[in-house]
């Protein structure tokens, strides 16, 4: 009986995850793969049986990153099978990319974060140590600055899209909060360095 009712809590979880991030996700996919909207919703529904396949077999129990983060992962995969099947190799947009002053010093600053915490060898070790600490110091962010800037820095999403993902009024809005995302960051990285 309690496993009925373990069930049910999580697929109920699992289906109010689907709603709030369903136009999410599908704004991601159509911008970020050039997916019709037909492919963009079998993309999200693939993803969404795997997602909770996933929880059922336990898989969910040991990840690293958020549920979201997580998700977004299996629809890249999804999406890149769709455009496979679809005889389409997936090239990234030119708007995809952002030439602002502040990506380049935000780039610059996490490279420094690498070779002061000495995280730079190839080692898997130090990759897991270098990138459990980044994603923890996102993760601590308030919302939407977590979200926000793995969009931008792990997704690769323009600032455009992630106007409409994040239903910013402008381009220029995302940009202020992103930007304002970008000094927490700073600030708690500053913390963890006066702390070594």
């Amino acid at each position: 009986m309690a496993v009925i009712s373990l069930n049910r809590k999580r697929d109920e979880a699992l289906n109010e995850f689907a709603r709030k991030y369903r136009d999410r996700t599908l704004c991601y996919l159509q911008k970020a793969f050039s997916l019709n909207k037909e492919d963009c919703e079998d993309v999200f529904q693939e993803s969404s049986i795997v997602l909770c396949r996933d929880a059922g077999s336990g898989k969910l129990d040991n990840r690293i990153s958020s549920l979201y983060t997580y998700f977004i992962g299996i629809c890249k995969n999804k999406a890149h099978e769709q455009l496979r099947a679809n005889g389409k190799a997936f090239l990234p947009s030119i708007d995809d990319y952002s030439s602002d002053e502040d990506e380049r010093k935000y780039t610059v600053l996490l490279n420094k974060a690498d070779k002061i915490l000495n995280l730079i060898d190839s080692n898997e070790k130090e990759e897991y140590e270098r990138n459990s600490i980044v994603q923890e110091m996102v993760k601590q962010l308030p919302s939407p600055c977590d979200e926000m800037l793995w969009s931008f820095y792990r997704d690769g999403l323009s600032m455009k899209a992630i106007a409409q993902m994040f239903k910013y009024a402008s381009e220029n809005a995302a940009k202020v909060t992103k930007h304002r995302c970008q000094e927490k960051f700073r600030n708690r990285y500053e913390e963890l360095l006066s702390k070594k």
